[in-house]
């Protein structure tokens, strides 16, 4: 089946976002995380406070505050000597800073288990979905997204932190602020109100970059994937030039929207620099000009709002930043919730595998691919008595691959049946029906560990006296041949071993699941006459004792089955037909 890139995914309301992006986050470390947030703005502004009596101190002959607060500033410059009031400022700064670090260990351990929740989530979605979804979709998009995307959340989720905490300790400030000369306050809050307002449209902007950067992303991720998958046959057609210039175009697109992001932040941070330098200026003018605010008074204000402009540089960049990242976290709740759809229906764990009796029976199976003319299957009748090999033959495209998978339980059938003696496949039983099936597929994967490690994948309770077993099942003896047995690493999807050596390799990692369906698609359809006929042999020392369905052309094959099916346009042909 050709595969399709992913649709992109459909808008998501940023509020649902952070909402989903919550509940993936542990609640005690996020409770304990806001807690130091407010904690440490809590020391900040009570740091900021003591700067009036400290300033009082210095110069004894500055006039008071007004208000209660100025008397009880006083009354404390009053009571304590400069050195007692620097002492106390010193022990705020290295609380605060105690407490920021905890928060900065406490919010990555926060992050981390969050996107490690996330991608958990999401790889557990695919791997569960159907395979009828699963086929009809570009593998390396969801790569993309698990491994590129999802690092983006977490970042987008890390500037929220710092958002959150940015906006705790302008709370602080702005108290402070308030207490100290509430008009002055007043005008820098209103100012500040103006200048977030006219960053409306450069956060629209963030949004739209966040999701050309992941459409930039799987591109890349596609380019890589299919670059390495077919780096053979490149060199055979002699265009390595031409993949090179396609994977430089992709990288470039990358590149330009990572540098259109950046420019973005960039002017964002111009401009507000440009802003903040105006109101800083103005509140100078306010508090002296207009006020006649004492200096004890007004240079605390005029640090809080110095302080106060680069804070709402960071709060603009961490909301634009969780714009950005908030494409990435779209598309991934947006799987999530497809996978949600079409994941299938599970099989108890403690339930026992099927046993196959006497026959796998097909009744009247039509299966049609979505987004395609026709069907696969049409009115498939078949009886596989137990303990026969059957071989299914046809010209390419007729529906073999597709009549295997509803055998296997892979594929649902659209209508019709399928039955184990009188068990109906079908629901939570096809996912119990395939632990009692095995596979070996016409180009065998194999992963890129030792041939010990592929083994075990199958069965990893197996003890080295039951691998011997099954690779003489498989007539692969060539193992214990080989300088490290079965410790020999296979390289790449298995590039190190020969063709028919992979084949053999994963029909004994088959047999080690003790299968009562074995089912060997295409097994020996590029192998040369001596791997060909170590597979014939371990394929004649199964007859008899397993379920057996081979799918292939070759007449040495076709000798071994006890009944030959011939699918033409996704029917059975009659056997008169087929003789004709």
């Amino acid at each position: 089946m050709s595969e399709t890139p992913s649709s992109p995914a459909p808008p998501i309301e940023p509020r649902a976002l952070l909402k989903t992006m919550l509940a993936a986050a542990d609640r005690r470390q996020l409770v304990m995380v806001v807690a130091l947030m407010i904690l440490a703005a809590l020391t900040e502004g009570v740091g900021i406070m003591m700067l009036v009596p400290m300033l009082a101190l210095v110069d004894g002959d500055a006039p008071a505050l007004p208000g209660r607060l100025g008397e009880m500033l006083s009354g404390f410059a009053g009571a304590l000597s400069l050195g007692s009031v620097v002492l106390i400022f010193l022990a705020l700064l290295a609380a605060r800073a105690v407490i920021k670090h905890v928060q900065t260990m406490k919010a990555l351990e926060l992050q981390h288990g969050m996107v490690d929740h996330i991608r958990e989530q999401l790889f557990a979605g695919l791997v569960s979905a159907e395979w009828r979804w699963l086929a009809a979709r570009r593998a390396s998009d969801h790569a993309s997204l698990l491994i590129t995307d999802i690092g983006r959340i977490g970042s987008g989720f890390q500037q929220l932190l710092t958002l959150a905490a940015t906006l705790a300790t302008v709370a602080a400030y702005l108290a402070a602020a308030f207490l100290l000369s509430w008009q002055v306050a007043l005008v820098a809050m209103l100012g500040g109100a103006v200048i977030l307002f006219g960053f409306a449209g450069h956060r629209r902007h963030a949004v739209q970059l966040g999701r050309a950067l992941s459409g930039a992303n799987k591109a890349l991720q596609a380019e890589v994937a299919e670059g390495f998958d077919g780096v053979r046959i490149t060199k055979m057609l002699g265009s390595e030039a031409r993949q090179r210039d396609r994977f430089g175009a992709v990288l470039r697109s990358l590149r330009a929207r990572q540098v259109e992001f950046a420019a973005s932040a960039s002017h964002g941070r111009t401009a507000l620099q440009l802003g903040g330098g105006a109101l800083l200026a103005g509140l100078v003018y306010v508090g002296l000009a207009v006020l006649g605010l004492p200096l004890a008074a007004l240079l605390p204000i005029l640090l809080v709002f110095a302080r106060l402009v680069p804070m709402l540089g960071t709060a603009q960049q961490a909301w634009h930043s969780w714009l950005h990242s908030a494409a990435a976290m779209a598309e991934g709740e947006a799987l999530r919730r497809e996978t949600e759809a079409v994941a299938e229906a599970p099989a108890p764990r403690e339930a026992a595998p099927l046993a196959l009796v006497r026959a796998v029976t097909l009744r009247g199976v039509g299966f049609t691919y979505a987004g395609r003319e026709g069907a696969a299957l049409h009115d498939i009748d078949l009886i596989l008595p137990a303990r026969t090999t059957t071989a299914i033959v046809g010209p390419s495209g007729a529906g073999k691959s597709s009549l295997a998978d509803i055998l296997m339980g892979l594929l649902s059938a659209d209508v019709g049946e399928i039955r184990v003696d009188d068990v109906v496949i079908a629901g939570a039983t096809r996912q119990l029906w395939r632990r009692s099936v095995a596979y070996v597929q016409q180009q065998p994967f194999l992963l890129g560990g030792s041939i010990r490690d592929n083994l075990l994948w199958a069965a990893p309770g197996a003890s080295d006296d039951g691998l011997r077993a099954a690779l003489e099942k498989a007539s692969a003896e060539f193992v214990f041949a080989l300088p490290q047995g079965l410790d020999t690493l296979v390289g790449d999807r298995g590039q190190q071993l020969s063709g028919g050596e992979r084949q053999r390799i994963a029909l004994a990692r088959a047999l080690l699941l003790s299968p009562e369906l074995l089912v060997l698609d295409e097994p020996t359809s590029a192998l040369d006459p001596a791997n060909e006929a170590a597979i014939r042999k371990a394929i004649a020392g199964l007859h008899g004792a397993v379920t057996l369905v081979i799918i292939g052309h070759r007449q040495v094959m076709l000798d071994l089955a006890d009944q030959l099916v011939r699918i033409e346009d996704g029917r059975i042909v009659p056997q008169a037909e087929a003789a004709e």
